[in-house]
């Protein structure tokens, strides 16, 4: 654009004298190569003789409107533009840049102000599309950039935020992937006084970054929206809910790569459910991993154990740790589960959901959104969890454990020790299992692998052994027994008397005086529980199920303790009658 002194724009007469002049100003009184204004002016298209026609048309023009002091001149290879340096607003705005780098102040703000104030748009206005990415133009759109955060960071310490406002807003809306100039422009708003702009101005940057890049704000923006929380009253710290991570977590390593790999890459489901039997370690993996992925989410993280937990109740926690005032956390179920999904839009959240009952309990706690991930744990099979991918936790390797079993007793010297192999055998390689044993080892100093080893080998002893401090697989088992229906209670009871090596169907329903298909169901519904595995099929095709050394020796107590109760039963009937 060209404008006179006395403010009336003067037209050029067709694009390629704009292009041509905007490229002589892009370097006003240098030198520019025939070869780079033929790039510039006309892209790929340019030819000499189209330079040439243009310059002499430039001539003129320049003639009529400014007179000899504004002049074309050739030069070797190329031309350059004179003209007086105060009239090219690109000179001007880099003399007062240059000028606000030091001194007094109000005097730099003012500098600095009248700087932005010369732009009226972006670099060559009008310009052609392949002008869009080159280095000048970028260059002299950064020093705009550079310029405002400038301004925006005198201001504020001036406390003069709401006087250049409106000259930094609209650098910003020229740069809206710049996250350092967004977050200033939100510490300026909010120092102005206008916090609810402030906090939209949040807003509108994380869902940009989220649907167009993919990505979340950077620590310096969550860092001007805390700082603007704060100013309105309203400040809501990220919540970080995350229990302990356990310090000797050992091994795992491909489940964590199954997970990890799809929250790292933003591609795949990212809502895992993690399920295994009593003791194999699914919390600790969880907790682990949410650890590990936590710097991924940095709209914070989301905990809740879901044991005997109402949904309801855990989405009003969700709720309040999310920023939402007591009194606007809806009554009803469904406008909770509504109102918890609005608020995690465009965040990037972790939610840890542990010991999850069935799917029913885990859904409306999942948000609607893309950027958030989920990581479930429960006994059961949550195959009902739409788009979740599902991980089964076995007991780890026996040489897994036993590097477990070192970490726990800090004794790494177990690593070459047969009696070690031997100790986590007995603790059918389970994870808590073996970290009782390793808690045992190191209370006990004297006490060697091979004489734990030794006392777990009595079946009659070794859930009792398996115990310390608060820890007990005999515990963890009974809860799992509590959670099944009491017909399959009575089944569970009754399979220890079955060989450890494995039974069909049709041997747990012999036993139980049921058809096979009702073993067989009995059986699925064990399984799902952890407390059965199948282990293979029989020649016809017929699954075969066993129970776990460990699980087969608390079967075997649960049927001494029902025998008894049983028979004090009977003898309670006979005399009745």
């Amino acid at each position: 654009m060209v404008v006179r002194s006395d403010g009336v724009n003067v037209p050029l007469p067709g694009p390629s004298l704009r292009h041509l002049l905007g490229a002589l100003l892009l370097s006003p009184s240098d030198i520019v190569g025939e070869a780079r204004l033929l790039e510039l002016a006309w892209g790929e298209r340019g030819t000499r003789r189209a330079l040439q026609c243009a310059v002499h048309r430039l001539r003129s023009w320049l003639k009529n409107v400014g007179g000899p002091q504004y002049r074309l001149e050739h030069s070797g290879s190329g031309y350059r533009l004179v003209v007086p340096a105060e009239a090219v607003d690109l000179t001007r705005f880099q003399a007062r840049v240059r000028a606000g780098a030091s001194g007094d102040p109000d005097r730099r703000l003012a500098l600095l102000s009248a700087a932005l104030g010369e732009w009226r748009g972006p670099v060559l206005g009008g310009r052609p599309d392949w002008l869009a990415a080159d280095p000048a133009v970028r260059a002299l759109e950064q020093a705009r950039v550079d310029a405002a955060a400038a301004l925006a960071d005198l201001a504020f310490r001036l406390g003069r935020s709401a006087d250049v406002v409106a000259l930094v807003e609209e650098v910003a809306a020229a740069a809206p992937y710049d996250e350092p100039l967004q977050a200033r422009l939100v510490r300026l708003l909010s120092s102005a006084g206008r916090h609810a702009e402030a906090l939209r101005q949040v807003e509108r940057v994380r869902e940009r970054l989220a649907d167009d890049l993919g990505i979340s704000p950077s620590e310096e923006m969550r860092s001007a929206h805390a700082a603007a929380l704060q100013q309105d009253g309203r400040f809501v710290p990220a919540p970080m809910q995350l229990p302990p991570d356990v310090p000797d977590f050992t091994g795992r390593h491909h489940e964590i790569e199954v997970v990890s790999d799809p929250m790292l890459t933003g591609r795949g489901p990212l809502v895992f459910a993690v399920n295994g039997g009593p003791g194999v370690g699914k919390t600790a993996l969880a907790v682990h991993l949410a650890h590990r992925m936590a710097p991924l989410y940095a709209s914070g993280q989301l905990y809740a154990d879901l044991r005997g937990s109402d949904p309801y109740v855990v989405l009003g926690r969700f709720l309040r740790a999310l920023g939402v005032d007591e009194e606007a956390i809806p009554h009803s179920f469904d406008e909770r589960v509504a109102l918890y999904r609005s608020r995690t839009a465009g965040r990037k959240l972790l939610v840890v959901l542990d010991d999850a009952a069935d799917e029913a309990q885990v859904r409306p706690l999942v948000p609607g959104a893309a950027g958030c991930a989920v990581l479930v744990t429960s006994r059961t099979w949550l195959a009902g969890l739409a788009g979740a991918r599902l991980l089964r936790l076995g007991p780890p390797d026996v040489d897994e454990a036993v590097r477990l079993l070192c970490r726990v007793s800090g004794r790494p010297e177990l690593a070459a020790d047969p009696a070690a192999a031997e100790l986590v055998r007995l603790c059918d390689r389970l994870p808590l299992a073996v970290r009782i044993a390793g808690a045992r080892l190191a209370m006990r100093p004297g006490t060697s692998a091979a004489g734990l080893a030794r006392r777990l080998r009595d079946p009659d002893r070794r859930l009792t052994e398996l115990a310390v401090h608060g820890l007990a697989v005999r515990a963890s088992l009974d809860s799992a027994y509590r959670d099944l229906a009491v017909a399959h209670r009575e089944t569970f009871s009754r399979l220890g008397s079955l060989p450890a090596t494995g039974f069909p169907a049709c041997s747990a329903g012999v036993l139980l005086d049921i058809s096979a298909e009702s073993a067989a169901a009995h059986l699925e519904a064990l399984a799902d529980a952890g407390l059965a595995d199948a282990v293979g099929e029989e020649p016809d095709g017929e699954p075969r199920y066993a129970l776990a050394g460990l699980v087969r020796l608390y079967a075997l107590e649960r049927a001494r303790g029902g025998g008894r109760s049983a028979a004090n039963g009977a003898e309670s009937e006979l005399r009745a009658f």
